[in-house]
């Protein structure tokens, strides 16, 4: 009988330890957690798991929000759901996977006081139909996604306007006509995945212009064209491109300041 009882004890102390906080490499445990840790010269292993999409709780039977693994397998097969090496969390809906510091790509940019541009001036005719533009080809940047990637595209761009009918490489006077100039900076794909569409703006940045008064050229403006999209993985090929418009004649001069840039960066999300 002694025996059952201090059976019986012996289990509802160790039922108290278990439902209270545990404590690994340390007597007293942090109170806010179930599960505490402590060590100087060990780590948590994760459960090395393959995982097949990031739509597929397999190898787990459902997908569990909050579940934490690291996989081992590479599967870009399924082009919208790929997956690869690396720590992985499940949002109740689909795998998650976090991404080091490490893997963000710089593919154009991010070097301090550079100059993306040369100077490249567009005549712009007077517009005969409303919303009538002239455009030009600033730069054209390939480079290719390994991963499906949040891409971020920033750029600063300078713009001078004078009076048109000058010879190429030649210094316009002031604008002096009282006329609306409009200018805008954009990018397009002419080269991507078949998901996504070429030829097509975004970013668009715009400034207008009207000087009616001065006898001096106003130096430079800047056009800060920005977007940031979800792109699979592939190769691209982006166009940044100047465009303008007036009711009178006038040039522009795109990318003539020191301080022209242009920044794309990709940081994988799966």
């Amino acid at each position: 009988m002694k025996n059952i009882i201090f059976t019986f004890i012996t289990f509802l102390g160790l039922s108290s330890t278990l439902m209270g906080q545990v404590g690994i490499g340390l007597a007293s445990p942090n109170a806010n957690a179930m599960l505490d840790v402590s060590s100087t010269n060990k780590g948590i292993l994760l459960p090395r798991v393959a995982l097949t999409a990031t739509n597929n709780p397999s190898p787990l039977s459902a997908h569990v929000a909050g579940m934490l693994v690291y996989n081992t397998a590479t599967n870009s097969t399924v082009a919208a759901n790929p997956v690869y090496p690396g720590e992985y969390y499940n949002d109740g809906t689909q795998w998650q996977r976090k991404t080091a510091w490490t893997e963000k790509i710089m593919f154009a940019g991010g070097t301090v006081g550079s100059d993306a541009l040369a100077a490249t001036p567009l005549d712009v005719p007077a517009a005969t139909t409303t919303g009538s533009i002239t455009t030009t080809t600033l730069s054209t940047i390939s480079f290719t996604l390994s991963k499906t990637s949040v891409v971020e595209f920033a750029s600063n761009i300078s713009a001078a306007f004078t009076n048109s009918g000058i010879a190429p490489g030649g210094t316009g006077a002031a604008i002096t006509d009282n006329s609306v100039k409009l200018c805008t900076v954009y990018y397009s794909f002419t080269v991507a995945p078949s998901s996504i569409p070429v030829n097509t703006a975004f970013g668009l940045s715009s400034i207008s212009y009207n000087n009616s008064s001065s006898s001096a050229v106003p130096g430079n403006f800047y056009i800060v064209p920005r977007a940031t999209l979800t792109l699979p993985a592939g190769n691209y090929t982006l166009i940044v491109n100047g465009a303008a418009g007036s009711g009178v004649a006038f040039r522009v001069t795109f990318g003539g300041g020191s301080r022209d840039t242009i920044n794309i960066r990709a940081t994988p999300i799966k």
